[in-house]
């Protein structure tokens, strides 16, 4: 059996026994899989700050707050802009001005965009955090590790709505995550 070498920690850090307790922290120190019995403990050092789950789950709920007021803008600018269907029998409404027509539309539509920048923001937050703990806890990245992530977001979001609901929105979710990750990454 070959022996594996040992990480030294970079200068000026305590020994490994001092910082072992604090190792797993999954939103500090990216986790390698597990270890054979036997073998040297391995410094749990990141690389880069990039590899943190800290650090993903801000940038995913960053890019899913400016995607969710893109797609806000971009669907309720449609709905500021249709006008009212006519009903047989209803009064006619009132000409408006085409400025108040115009600041209406744009506070509609300012609202419209941050209700789905927030929602995206949550959303993508969630689900990047929860599969990224997922992986540390598990060692590995898998598409068994997407759907736990999946579920465990699913039933966070439908908190609210019972445990039915839960469990439907969990299944899902799950369900989604996975074929994303079938499609995305080919099942890897």
């Amino acid at each position: 059996m070959e022996e594996q070498p040992v990480v030294k920690p970079p200068s000026g850090t305590p020994s490994p026994a001092t910082t072992y307790p604090y190792s797993f922290n999954p939103f500090t120190f990216p986790r390698s899989t597990s270890f054979a019995p036997g073998q040297a403990i391995p410094n749990f050092y990141p690389i880069s700050i990039a590899d943190t789950c800290a650090f993903k789950t801000i940038t995913s709920g960053a890019m899913g707050y400016v995607l969710g007021r893109a797609m806000g803008l971009l669907l309720s600018s449609y709905e500021a802009i249709t006008p009212p269907i006519p009903v047989p029998g209803q009064r006619e409404l009132p000409k408006v001005p085409w400025r108040e027509q115009l600041q209406v539309s744009g506070r509609m539509i300012g609202e419209k965009s941050t209700s789905w920048g927030r929602n995206f923001l949550f959303f993508s937050a969630m689900i990047s955090g929860m599969e990224c703990l997922v992986d540390k806890g598990r060692g590995h990245h898998d598409i068994t590790s997407v759907a736990i992530a999946g579920c465990a977001t699913g039933a966070v979001f439908a908190a609210g709505q019972g445990p039915q609901a839960q469990c439907l929105a969990c299944g899902g979710m799950a369900a989604f995550s996975a074929a994303m990750e079938h499609f995305m990454h080919g099942g890897d």
